[in-house]
């Protein structure tokens, strides 16, 4: 299937007549239900979802938050398309109940649904940092199509905005509401933006180019209380100092949905755990996306959820005939309107003179290159994305890098 993280899934059309049913419907609901759909073609298809809505992109939703484009812009798979697919789609319809004996599955709406397997696609929520005034008015996390519309009527009448994390959903929401003309400032508690991806240098090199859209980040400190009269105002910070906001966004994380399993006494750590297969504990459940935990890690992104969702299809209609083996995390991003690309291992593990970099302050660009041994295993490549397709094929292949190294950190010189 060409997948990172697919094996063996060469899966036999199946012609028995099956229920599955799908709770969740972000992408690793929707491609389960397609994928499902070509699998079993005779099958029924049931896919429930709590938001109102049909999926939509959700990197999206800062494109929405901005103004440049609308819930439709980013909503791939309209109505029509699941009644296409023949698939029973309801939106609206959360599940709050699960009996993996009985197989069933309980609605907020009172409703019941048998199943002969099910997936739970029930991804993440947004964390909200147990701040003290983090409940006023005024105080939104963004996750959803209904964050960025309140977001947007509270944007209307705030002058002042504050990010609280500056991770890439941080970022790009500071833009957003910068284009929305609001003056905005961003607080990270670590060093430098983008901690997890970046560097000490290319934090730098990031936080200059967003200081010069006109975005202030405030990095190595934390909020302390958030306050007002009725709605929110201002925030304290540890430091002491007091940022005037009229908006606040948390942009803190997400934690995997894990209620629904947890309650049915399915194995849950950090997330659902699955197996290899991406079956839980109890039989015929299975897990996959921003709520699945396989091998103790919860991945979060797309191409993640993507794959793991290949791999439960084809065991939901041909138990043990795909296995999940991880996928490979190749962070490519554009935050606030800067090219981000992470390849490999971005720290040197190794001692001195396996990082190579090249800094451009005035440029606002920044390349990273880890070698370990001769040959490369990582990059970091920041505002210039140039000669990104040699430096892949060498961090895929192992081949030493030899002379091409000058080349790799300028390759427009």
């Amino acid at each position: 299937m060409g997948l990172s993280g697919v094996r063996g899934a060469q899966v036999h059309v199946r012609e028995a007549v099956l229920r599955y049913l799908i709770v969740g419907g972000g992408i690793a609901g929707v491609t389960t239900a397609r994928r499902l759909r070509n699998l079993a073609p005779k099958a029924q298809v049931t896919l429930v979802e709590a938001e109102p809505r049909p999926y939509y992109l959700r990197p999206g939703l800062i494109d929405v938050l901005s103004g440049d484009k609308s819930l439709d812009d980013i909503s791939p798979y309209p109505l029509s398309w699941y009644e296409g697919q023949g698939i029973e789609y309801r939106p609206g319809s959360a599940a709050v109940g699960l009996q993996p004996a009985l197989r069933r599955v309980f609605l907020s709406s009172g409703e019941e649904l048998s199943y002969d397997r099910v997936l739970l696609a029930t991804g993440a929520e947004a964390f909200r940092p147990p701040i003290p005034g983090a409940d006023l008015p005024g105080v939104f996390t963004l996750r959803t199509a209904a964050d960025v519309e309140r977001i947007r009527a509270r944007a209307e009448v705030a002058h002042a905005a504050l990010v609280i994390g500056g991770g890439w959903l941080g970022l790009e929401a500071a833009r957003a509401l910068r284009a929305c003309g609001l003056s905005v400032v961003v607080l990270e508690r670590s060093l430098w933006p983008l901690f997890r991806q970046l560097d000490r240098e290319g934090g730098e090199v990031l936080k200059g180019r967003l200081e010069g859209l006109g975005i202030r980040v405030i990095v190595g400190t934390s909020c302390r209380a958030l306050e007002g009269r009725g709605q929110v105002e201002r925030a304290v910070l540890e430091s002491g100092e007091k940022i005037e906001a009229g908006l606040v966004v948390m942009a803190a994380g997400i934690r995997p949905r894990t209620a629904l399993a947890a309650e049915a006494d399915l194995a849950v750590d950090r997330g659902i755990v699955v197996d290899e297969r991406m079956a839980t504990s109890a039989p015929g459940v299975y897990a996959c996306g921003d709520a699945a935990e396989w091998q103790g890690r919860v991945y979060g992104i797309i191409p993640a959820a993507r794959e793991q969702a290949e791999v439960a299809a084809a065991n939901m209609v041909e138990p043990g005939s795909a296995v999940y083996a991880g996928t490979v995390v190749q962070n490519r991003l554009k935050v606030a309107g800067v090219d981000l690309l992470c390849l490999g291992e971005t720290q040197a593990q190794g001692g001195p003179g396996e990082e190579h970099r090249l800094v451009d302050p005035k440029g606002g660009s920044y390349r990273k290159l880890v070698v370990r041994q001769g040959s490369l295993v990582g990059a970091i490549l920041l505002g210039d994305l140039s000669g990104e397709g040699a430096i892949r094929e060498l961090i895929a292949s192992g081949k030493p890098v030899g002379g091409l190294l000058p080349a790799l950190l300028s390759p427009r010189d």
